[in-house]
């Protein structure tokens, strides 16, 4: 495994008045690998768990917005980018970390190199319900996309990863260019999901729309066109952001789509939906 030291570089940057602490742990580490276990437990005390701030920002080819990364995660980064730790002593400290030691491994990942570490942390991800921890490995990063889009997962386990969004209403937009990963195999399962919830009286996850309008399945227009009449604001928003997705895939629906959007025009109390629906009707 070959890290980036230029990024290395960059995340001491980023700790400021932290960095001579962060050294100092470093220091340690690389006279005695064996106590990564030990330091890990101790950062988010020492370091906080304040986010870093900065918006999103480039390391390679990931995109981390540091918005949400906090100190204690980039710390967490340096030693283990600047240690190059094996993909053995990740495992090992993830295996018997406790829910903060977990969450700063995941997003380590951001870090470093696409590889087997990604994978078998990705799948750890899978087999969790731990909102901290799925935010930490899918969201405020294209991690998740560049995993899916190399290879290093394949493909359904990223569907799998991605229906999680919608089984604990997580925000997709949080996960930077999920979107452009949907699937038709993807969207019947959201599809089925949809139906179910609505059989229990439950809310159907928002971003459902969105991904149908990217990679259509059956029964996906007609959910996109009842969406433009649901009641809450938030759908019909999603239903119009899906169905300007699903006329850009396909634009022998634009008379179909242009009909729709003229009808519920009038009708829409909303300024931002309408402007998509001018674009609907127009376009």
């Amino acid at each position: 495994m070959v890290f980036a030291p230029m990024s290395t570089a960059e995340l001491r940057d980023l700790l400021g008045s932290a960095a001579e602490q962060a050294d100092e742990i470093l220091a340690t580490l690389r006279a005695n690998r064996s106590h990564l276990p030990v330091a890990f437990p101790g950062l988010p005390r020492r370091f906080g768990k304040d986010a870093v701030g900065g918006g999103q920002r480039l390391f390679g080819e990931a995109t981390v917005d540091l918005d949400a990364f906090r100190t204690c995660d980039l710390v967490a980064a340096y030693l283990v980018t600047s240690l190059e730790a094996t993909e053995e002593e990740i495992v090992d400290v993830f295996a018997h970390g406790d829910i903060e030691e977990r969450a700063m491994l995941f997003r380590c990942l951001n870090f470093m190199p696409l590889g087997n570490t990604t994978s078998r942390l990705l799948a750890e991800a899978l087999r969790t319900n731990i909102v901290l921890h799925l935010e930490a490995a899918m969201c405020d990063s294209n991690l998740l996309a560049r995993s899916i889009k190399t290879g290093t997962i394949d493909g359904d386990t990223g569907n799998r990863l991605l229906l999680k969004f919608a089984f604990l209403d997580m925000d997709l937009t949080r996960a930077l260019k999920a979107e452009t990963h949907a699937n038709e195999t993807l969207s019947t399962m959201l599809q089925d999901l949809a139906t179910e919830r609505e059989a229990a009286g439950r809310s159907v996850w928002k971003h459902t729309y969105l991904m149908l309008g990217h990679a259509v399945c059956p029964g996906a227009l007609g959910r996109l066109i009842g969406g433009l009449e649901h009641g809450d604001d938030g759908v019909r928003h999603a239903a119009a952001q899906g169905l300007l997705a699903m006329r850009n895939n396909n634009q022998k629906l634009q008379p179909l789509l242009a009909q729709f959007a003229q009808e519920r025009m009038p009708r829409e109390p909303r300024d931002n939906v309408r402007e998509m629906l001018q674009q609907l009707a127009t376009n």
